[in-house]
């Protein structure tokens, strides 16, 4: 996922709250996260191993935690000289806070250093634990796009170092001032509502020839029936499609490449699943059962395992249980206790009221025998991502209907 042996870093008091810090370590390891705690797991050592398990994973959250009473609330916090660590080696540093508990540390950061940012703070609902750990997962830069951020953050370094060799050119004085204005906290630009516009097409052979029907949730469909699925997204994102058979085996229709990252499109691009001339060709002997398109503004880390790689020796099960996961995980518009503001990976807040991209005016025509009849597209909107399901009901074939 990352290239390293954990993707999170849970940072807590060692007398603090461990039922939060067992829900939090397990809600993320079904999400897909390998997390290491530390004061729980054994491989995170003790002193300087520690730091060097928090320099190494890209990730660090901070737990918060009560404060003891009596003697043991005196004592040194453990976490600051761990906190201390990941600012010094530039981690993605997050707060899951539960507002039941005082915890100065997670309230005002460690003394010298700027306020934590609204966007790395996420609230610990204890009523509401799954959908608290969806909105911290999508700021977690274990994803994808871990490269990509890598490269900025030395783009973003050296420029700092030009800013400061200017600076200091000009005046001494001039390097606390530039610093503290590099430093400003910046609100990234507002996202929309995550959109998709589809439309499905079926074929049948009848009479010798391919006839063209459509095909929408709900629809009969036959063994033998070919299905091609058009689709285009309000904003730049990430889509999925997968076909889901009545045995409950999964076929990735979108993206075709086995390459990590090639689920990336672009709005107001029409893409195709499967792509180019193919069709997905019901099966005789598994059927069919649903086709769910799911995309949205982060990449969605489960599918892109799906994704990577189709033909490992994972069981269907397992296959299954995957898409399950990214299912109940998804911050899709259908949790209403989800507070707001809701923000991507990247810390750009979802924001109603912006008006995504439009529909494209020309969607191609299926390939083969029958082309697909003009058809105005259907419309979803979720927050950050979207699900769409087109669920099926298997006819026999036309021969033993009649």
């Amino acid at each position: 996922m990352t290239g390293t042996d954990h993707d999170v870093y849970l940072c807590c008091r060692e007398d603090g709250d461990a039922g939060m810090l067992a829900e939090v370590a397990a809600g993320f390891a079904r999400l897909g996260f390998r997390v290491l705690a530390s004061g729980r797991d054994a491989a995170a050592g003790e002193g300087a191993a520690r730091l060097a398990a928090i320099a190494r994973i890209p990730d660090f959250v901070l737990l918060s935690a009560p404060v003891p009473d009596g003697p043991a609330g005196r004592r040194p916090d453990s976490r600051s000289a761990e906190l201390a660590h990941a600012f010094r080696t530039k981690r993605n540093i997050l707060v899951l806070a539960d507002p039941a508990h005082l915890d100065s540390l997670a309230r005002e950061g460690l003394p010298g250093r700027p306020p934590f940012a609204d966007w790395q703070r996420v609230t610990y609902d204890r009523g509401s634990v799954r959908e608290s750990l969806a909105l911290a997962a999508h700021r977690l830069h274990s994803s994808s796009e871990v490269e990509d951020r890598r490269f900025m953050a030395r783009v973003k370094a050296a420029a700092l170092t030009v800013a400061i060799l200017l600076a200091v050119a000009v005046a001494s004085r001039a390097v606390p001032a530039g610093m503290k204005w590099w430093n400003r906290p910046t609100a990234p630009a507002p996202l929309p509502r995550f959109t998709v516009y589809w439309t499905a097409t079926g074929q049948q052979f009848r009479n010798g020839q391919w006839a063209a029907f459509p095909v929408t949730d709900g629809s009969s469909v036959a063994a033998g029936d070919r299905i091609q699925l058009a689709f285009s997204t309000g904003s730049d994102g990430y889509a999925y499609v997968v076909a889901r058979d009545a045995q409950g085996g999964l076929t990735l229709l979108f993206p075709g490449a086995t390459v990590r990252g090639s689920s990336r499109v672009r709005a107001g691009s029409v893409q195709l699943a499967p792509p180019g001339d193919h069709w997905f060709t019901v099966d005789a002997a598994s059927g069919l059962a649903a086709i769910y398109l799911l995309a949205g503004h982060d990449p969605l880390e489960n599918l892109e395992e799906l994704a990577e790689e189709p033909e490992s020796g994972a069981t269907p099960a397992a296959r299954l249980e995957l898409l399950s996961s990214t299912l109940q995980g998804l911050i899709d518009g259908r949790h209403a206790a989800v507070p707001r503001p809701v923000r991507s990976r990247t810390g750009r807040e979802i924001v109603d009221g912006l008006t995504p991209e439009p529909p494209p005016r020309a969607w191609p025509t299926a390939t083969g025998q029958a082309a697909r009849a003009p058809t105005r597209p259907f419309v979803q909107t979720g927050l950050l991502s979207v699900v769409m399901e087109i669920r099926v009901r298997l006819d026999p074939p036309p021969f033993i209907r009649e």
